[in-house]
């Protein structure tokens, strides 16, 4: 028997098995483990080779990912592929990268403010003495700090606000981006509550 007739076999047994009231067998030679099923689709992988079913001259180095978009219209298929064609990608593809540089750039920077404001922390506490200067020094090193806070504060809003409109642009909901919270970010870079 082929495989096809194989296979009407044991779909025609399952059938059976589903539809009638008997309590289910307890060996059952149609079951596979994942393992087996593993074994299986790599045998035929390998046999597909041997045959040279994966010798094809023409599709050698192309990709073997689909090229079409299913969730275009067939209207805009053509224009999105000719576009493809030669490197252009949709704009909420390229507003996407542009926020998440944007997004690493603030990060980068709030990272290099903290460890400035840490540095120069450590070094005023490792003073000793708690002179005039030293406090003055303090309070313009503190200062410094909440003004880089109140300034990321400003470039999150905005950040958000072009989240936003990302998001409204995106295909599908999965694409969206999440907006970002201040406290959230210090706190990622390991800020006490106390220096937010």
């Amino acid at each position: 028997m082929d495989e096809r007739g194989d296979a009407k076999l044991r779909l025609l047994r399952w059938w059976k098995r589903i539809l009638s009231d008997a309590p289910p067998p307890e060996e059952d030679e149609d079951r596979r483990s994942l393992e087996e099923w593993n074994d299986l689709v790599e045998q035929r992988i390998r046999e597909a080779m041997e045959r040279g079913e994966f010798d094809n001259p023409a599709l050698k180095g192309r990709s073997v990912l689909r090229e079409e978009n299913p969730f275009l219209a067939p209207e805009e298929a053509l224009a999105y592929s000719l576009l493809a064609g030669q490197g252009f990608v949709p704009q909420w593809m390229e507003e996407r990268k542009a926020l998440e540089q944007a997004i690493d750039d603030l990060r980068r920077r709030m990272r290099r403010a903290w460890h400035w404001y840490m540095r120069r922390i450590e070094v005023l506490n490792a003073r000793g003495e708690e002179d005039y200067a030293t406090w003055k020094e303090r309070r313009e090193v503190e200062a410094r700090w909440q003004g880089y806070i109140q300034t990321f504060r400003g470039e999150i809003r905005a950040l958000n606000e072009r989240i936003d409109t990302y998001n409204l642009t995106v295909p599908l909901v999965r694409f969206q981006m999440f907006r970002l919270r201040v406290d959230e970010e210090l706190r990622h870079m390991g800020v006490p509550k106390e220096d937010r």
